[in-house]
């Protein structure tokens, strides 16, 4: 080993293709593994069984030329508030349901710190919608939501940007459309996720029937969506039976409201998470491959970089190995030493990528979702590190371990 770094130069460029390599293929198992985690955390808290009655389909709709027909889409209804209603008086099939109408207003607390504020209107079960803590303050009471009061519940950032200097800013009020609102509720921060129904940071919620007062529900501007989920009381049927049933059921009830024709296609589209889910699932394979690929490359330079040094080592020792043999020195002792040099070298270049993706996960901001290297990732790189290092060190060993030893003293 002293003799391989000896040469600094030679084995620093040798290692330079190793450490590319393990960061990465290292890299790549961090950011899909963070984002993994990241959406996996997002499904879970709206659950597998959501279905959402909105507009326009998550799923893309292609024609008979490959366009997507978002043509269609644009003479499409409004997912108005009365098929909320509709839809909440005549389900029997869903267990959960709620209203959300997004729109931008102008908002003001006090006289002063006026934005373009982003509202939310909810009506029915809101916190299907909303599952992060409700930091201080409360959530909407039954009473609230039915009569339309006029108090909101805020998220951390609007919090922090419209009351800067107040440590609870529950109970101040805010100005909406010239109509006061009383913050009675803080949202505890929930940093950004791939898989969420809103900006909670950033969301101003209120009741719909308030939202009666300022804004035209039933404007194409506005982004509505009817939340629901099944009921899951059977343990006999089939995992997603229950919500089969409740898209049949939403499907007729949305069509016999909207009195649409049998011949007549769907004037709405009914959507579920699993579809992001898959998609995020096809991300990941695609992310996988592109990783493995250069990674791949990367340690083929780095082996045969390790592959060349070591040829190299063996052969400024060969003297040194035909006294070892002379002296009774085994083959195996032999190729295990150069083996064991071959393997040392490349764990050293796995290392120093490892370290690499380490620093990059605390230079790089969580801006989507966090991104950490786990201690399974890190044994995953050092792993690959020492398996590439065992085989570029074969050919090396073995050749070292045949050498004859009065030819080698000779040599």
């Amino acid at each position: 080993m002293r003799d391989l770094l000896a040469d600094k130069f030679r084995t620093t460029l040798s290692l330079a293709g190793v450490s590319i390599g393990i960061f990465s293929i290292v890299a790549v198992f961090t950011v899909v593994d963070s984002l993994k985690e990241s959406v996996n955390e997002g499904f879970q808290k709206f659950g597998s069984d959501v279905v959402m009655v909105e507009r326009i389909p998550i799923e893309p709709d292609f024609d008979q030329d490959g366009r997507q027909k978002l043509w269609q889409y644009d003479s499409r209804p409004q997912i108005g508030w009365q098929e909320y209603l509709f839809l909440e008086e005549n389900s029997t099939t869903a267990d959960r349901m709620a209203f959300s109408a997004s729109f931008d207003m102008e908002c003001a607390a006090g006289r002063e710190n006026y934005d373009e504020g982003a509202f939310v209107a909810v009506d029915g079960d809101w916190r299907m919608m909303v599952q992060e803590k409700i930091l201080h303050g409360r959530g909407f009471t039954f009473g609230e939501l039915s009569s339309g009061a006029a108090v909101t519940i805020i998220g951390s950032d609007v919090a922090k940007k419209l009351f800067a200097d107040i440590a609870d800013p529950v109970g101040r009020i805010i100005t909406v459309g010239g109509t006061p609102l009383r913050v009675i509720g803080i949202f505890a921060s929930a940093g950004e996720n791939p898989v969420s129904m809103m900006d909670v940071d950033c969301v101003r919620l209120i009741p719909i029937r308030f939202a009666l007062r300022i804004v035209d529900i039933d404007s194409p501007t506005l982004k509505t969506r009817i939340t629901a989920t099944s009921h899951q009381t059977g343990e006999e049927s089939p995992d997603g039976i229950f919500k089969e049933e409740l898209k049949s059921e939403l499907r007729i009830l949305m069509r016999q409201y909207r009195r649409l024709r049998p011949a007549q296609e769907d004037d709405f589209a009914l959507n579920e998470l699993s579809f992001v889910a898959e998609q995020f699932q096809s991300v990941f394979g695609m992310v996988n491959t592109v990783g493995w690929v250069v990674g791949i490359f990367s340690l083929l330079v780095g082996g045969f970089g390790i592959a060349n040094i070591m040829y190299v080592s063996v052969e400024e020792r060969t003297r040194i190995i035909g006294i070892k043999k002379a002296l009774g020195a085994r083959k195996r002792v032999i190729t295990m030493q150069f083996l064991a040099e071959a393997a040392t070298l490349s764990i050293l270049g796995g290392l120093a990528g490892i370290a690499l993706v380490w620093l990059a996960t605390l230079l790089i901001p969580d801006t989507l979702f966090p991104i950490y290297l786990s201690f399974v990732n890190t044994l995953k790189g050092i792993a690959i590190a020492l398996v590439i290092g065992i085989v570029s060190g074969v050919a090396p060993a073995r050749h070292a371990a045949s050498l004859h030893p009065v030819d080698a003293i000779n040599s």
